[in-house]
C-alpha cells in the first residue's frame, strides 16, 4: 500500500514503520493521531492526498500500546539518564564558537548544516545561543517542535532538525536567566529532544566563555569546536580566548573559519575589515584554517527573508562545501573531559 511509504510528520518514520494506518472496508483511511495538533493533522491530510485525493481520513486516538510501540521505535522510551549514556555514540558533535557576538556564528552554523545535509548526512542544529537565537528565522523553520510522551521532536526544515529557544518564548520577551536555568535548558535540549539517529550535531554556541559553554563541557563526554572570527584584530584577539576555553575543557578544536573576509567587486577583492586575521588566529591556536566566507549580499538577503536554504543552489555555496570537505578531512582528536576551570 502506497500510504505506508509516507513519512509521519515529527516521527521521521513511515506510516508502515509505525503501523499507524488501516484502510477499512468503506475505503476510509484510519490514522492514529499521536499528537492531537491541528497543523500536524493538516500535514498528514496533505500527504495522504498526494497518493489519493478522494480518500477519506479518520483520525483515531492512540492506545497505550500504540504509544509504547511508537516510543520504542524513536527511543522516546529511554530515560534521560539512559539517553545521556549513549548520546555521543554514532554522531559527531561540533560546537560553533566565537569570542564575541556579531561575527556570523549562526550564519556559519546554518550554512555548514546545509552542506553536511547535501552530502547525505542527517544533521541536527542545537541553537544554544539562549539570548540571541536566530537560526529558525534564517532557515525558515516555522513549525514548532512536537511534544511526544514527555519528550520532544525537533522542528524539521527539509533534512535539518532544529531546536531553539525561539520556539519557547514570546517574540517580545527577553530571556533573563542565570546559571542554573541555563544549565537545565541545555540539558533538556541535548537529552529530552528526540534527535533520532543524526550523524552530526552542530551547536551554535553563545559568544564568549560563560555558563552555556561550561555546561556543555560537563554534559558531553567529548565534543569538537570550530572558532568563528572576522578578520579584524579586535575579533581575533577575543576569539582566541574562546579557543583557550575549549582547550581548558579538553574540547578538540577542529579549526578556524573567517567570516566577512572580503567583498567581491568584479574581479577585485575589497577588505573592509582587514586581512588575514583568521589565518593568524589558527596559527596562534595551532589548528587548521578551515576557510573563509566572503561578504555575499545573497546570504544576507536570504537570511533576512528566512530563505537561507535557497543559497544552497547558488554557485557561491561551493565555498561552504569546501569548508565541510576540510572538516571531514580533520579527524577528531578524542580525549575525555576533565573539567578544571582556573
Amino acid at each position: 500500500m502506497e500510504f505506508e511509504k509516507l513519512i509521519y510528520p515529527g516521527f521521521n518514520k513511515t506510516f508502515g514503520e509505525l503501523e499507524c494506518i488501516k484502510l477499512d472496508k468503506s475505503n476510509q483511511l484510519e490514522v492514529i493521531d499521536y499528537f492531537n495538533i491541528d497543523w500536524v493533522r493538516s500535514a498528514v491530510e496533505e500527504l495522504v492526498k498526494t497518493v489519493d485525493e478522494k480518500i477519506k481520513i479518520e483520525f483515531i486516538e492512540p492506545t497505550t500500546v500504540d504509544i509504547e510501540s511508537a516510543s520504542k521505535l524513536v527511543k522516546a522510551d529511554l530515560s534521560v539518564e539512559d539517553a545521556k549514556k549513549d548520546f555521543s555514540k554514532g554522531k559527531r558533535i561540533i560546537g560553533i564558537s566565537s569570542g564575541k557576538g556579531g561575527v556570523g556564528k549562526s550564519t556559519i552554523s546554518s550554512l555548514l548544516s546545509m552542506a553536511f545535509a547535501k552530502q547525505g548526512k542527517k544533521v541536527g542544529i542545537l541553537d544554544a545561543d539562549i539570548w540571541g537565537y536566530s537560526i529558525p528565522k534564517m532557515l525558515g523553520a516555522k513549525f514548532p517542535p512536537i511534544p511526544f510522551n514527555n519528550r520532544i521532536f525537533p522542528s524539521k526544515i527539509n533534512d535539518l532538525s532544529v531546536i531553539s529557544m525561539e520556539y519557547f518564548v514570546k517574540q517580545d520577551e527577553a530571556v533573563i536567566w542565570r546559571g542554573p536555568m541555563l544549565h537545565k535548558a541545555i540539558e533538556q535540549f541535548l537529552y529530552e529532544v528526540l534527535w533520532q539517529d543524526i550523524d552530526i550535531l552542530l551547536i551554535d554556541m553563545p559568544p564568549g566563555t560563560g555558563d552555556v559553554s561550561i555546561s556543555l563541557s560537563q554534559f558531553l563526554n567529548f565534543y569538537e569546536t570550530i572558532i568563528v572570527t572576522t578578520p579584524q584584530s579586535n575579533a581575533t584577539t577575543v576569539a582566541e580566548r574562546a579557543g583557550i576555553m575549549s582547550k581548558k575543557v579538553n574540547s578538540s578544536i577542529i579549526g578556524v573559519i573567517e567570516n566577512m573576509s572580503y567583498l567581491e567587486n568584479g574581479s577585485e577583492k575589497l577588505y573592509p575589515f582587514g586581512k588575514g586575521g583568521g589565518e593568524e588566529l589558527s596559527k596562534n591556536l595551532g589548528v587548521e584554517f578551515i576557510g573563509s566566507l566572503p561578504l555575499y549580499d545573497s546570504v544576507s538577503k536570504y537570511s533576512e527573508d528566512g530563505k537561507l536554504l535557497e543559497f544552497g543552489a547558488d554557485n557561491d555555496f561551493k565555498v561552504v562545501e569546501e569548508m565541510v570537505d576540510a572538516i571531514n578531512a580533520i579527524a577528531p582528536k578524542k580525549k575525555p573531559i576533565d573539567l578544571k576551570i582556573n
